[in-house]
């Protein structure tokens, strides 16, 4: 699995994650009458709503004319955040988050992921004091009520006032606030992807100690902790200029890379990649408060690296391009455009 697949596939697991856990305190929104603060508001209600409801019901995300569902049950106990995401389609597969400690669990295959993640990748984007400013380049619409999974819901509509991001448009749970669908829109209004509940028992009445158990039963399976160490552009020997307009730096992380990729750049990667480059690839993950861009850089393989067409999945884009000895990738969900942006502005720098 390359950057861009690997890319595409943790942002769809996240934004299931992230979609199915965001609450929203009041039971409707309240226009503060500064729109930027409007929308930090709403923001941060949902980045705090995790913590205040337990739930389960069933998930679907649909895009393209696919569509995949999950079983999700979410744990709050006032601290801590237990949850277990069951795939329902395709290979069996089983996710469960403890606070920031994922298990990914295949048990056809007896293997498992474990790592400590941060919540970066969360929807809404974590946000910081004086982050507001970021979300100027949306404005806040509200829509009819409607309803979802049988419950009352008030709609919203988050509008960028330019065209390096898509419209999204959310359905939240008139009396506990929870986020029931979400929508991203193209700038025609057309659907490109749609996250729902299908069915939902809110407040339902759920015990932490059997998800936390089942997390780490994991006699027999074969376990794989990745190791990921913070670092800068800067101190990677690049430098980015602006990005696209409103977006800005979340994390840069080294990862390790696929050990097929690993072993295929190592036999494969120029010298002046260098050796410590090649079983992992640099990350760096920019926000503007609603969606994430990733921008992978890794040391070019010709039998790797072999298209730089733009790839599209739902909502999310991959654009790879090839600068020296290097081979980028940009992931989001946003228009090519952006990712176009994004690639451009980041240079090696001279020694």
């Amino acid at each position: 699995m390359n950057a861009p697949s690997v890319a595409r596939h943790r942002i769809r697991w996240k934004a299931t994650v992230a979609l199915a856990g965001a609450l929203v305190g009041p039971a409707s929104v309240v226009w503060a009458g500064n729109p930027s603060q409007e929308i930090a508001a709403v923001v941060k209600r949902i980045q705090d709503a995790a913590q205040r409801r337990s739930f389960v019901g069933t998930y679907v995300v649909s895009h393209g004319g696919h569509m995949t569902s999950s079983r999700i049950t979410h744990v709050c106990d006032g601290r801590d955040q237990i949850e277990r995401i069951e795939a329902l389609d395709g290979q069996m597969r089983q996710v469960y988050r403890h606070n920031d400690t994922v298990h990914v669990l295949w048990p056809g295959t007896r293997t498992a992921l474990i790592e400590q993640r941060e919540l970066v990748g969360r929807f809404p984007a974590p946000l910081q004091p004086g982050d507001g400013a970021r979300l100027e380049q949306y404005e806040l619409q509200a829509g009819s009520d409607e309803r979802i999974a049988g419950h009352d819901a008030q709609v919203v509509l988050f509008k960028p006032r330019d065209t390096w991001r898509y419209p999204r448009r959310l359905w939240l749970e008139r009396r506990t606030g929870l986020l029931l669908r979400s929508d991203l829109l193209n700038e025609r209004g057309d659907v490109l992807e749609s996250a729902s509940f299908s069915e939902l028992q809110i407040n339902a009445r759920l015990s932490a100690q059997p998800l936390l158990q089942e997390m780490n039963r994991l006699d027999g399976y074969k376990v794989s902790k990745p190791v990921y160490r913070p670092t800068s552009l800067d101190s990677e020997g690049w430098t980015m200029h602006p990005p696209v307009a409103g977006f800005e730096t979340l994390q840069v992380v080294r990862r390790p890379m696929a050990p097929w990729i690993a072993r295929t750049a190592a036999a494969g990667a120029s010298e002046a990649a260098g050796p410590a480059d090649n079983a992992t690839v640099l990350q760096a993950v920019y926000s503007d408060g609603l969606t994430h861009v990733s921008v992978f850089i890794e040391p070019f393989v010709a039998t790797l690296h072999k298209r730089e067409m733009p790839a599209t999945v739902g909502s999310t884009s991959a654009l790879s391009h090839r600068q020296g000895d290097w081979w980028i990738t940009a992931v989001g969900a946003v228009p090519v455009a952006a990712l176009q942006q994004f690639i451009g502005g980041l240079e090696r720098r001279k020694p």
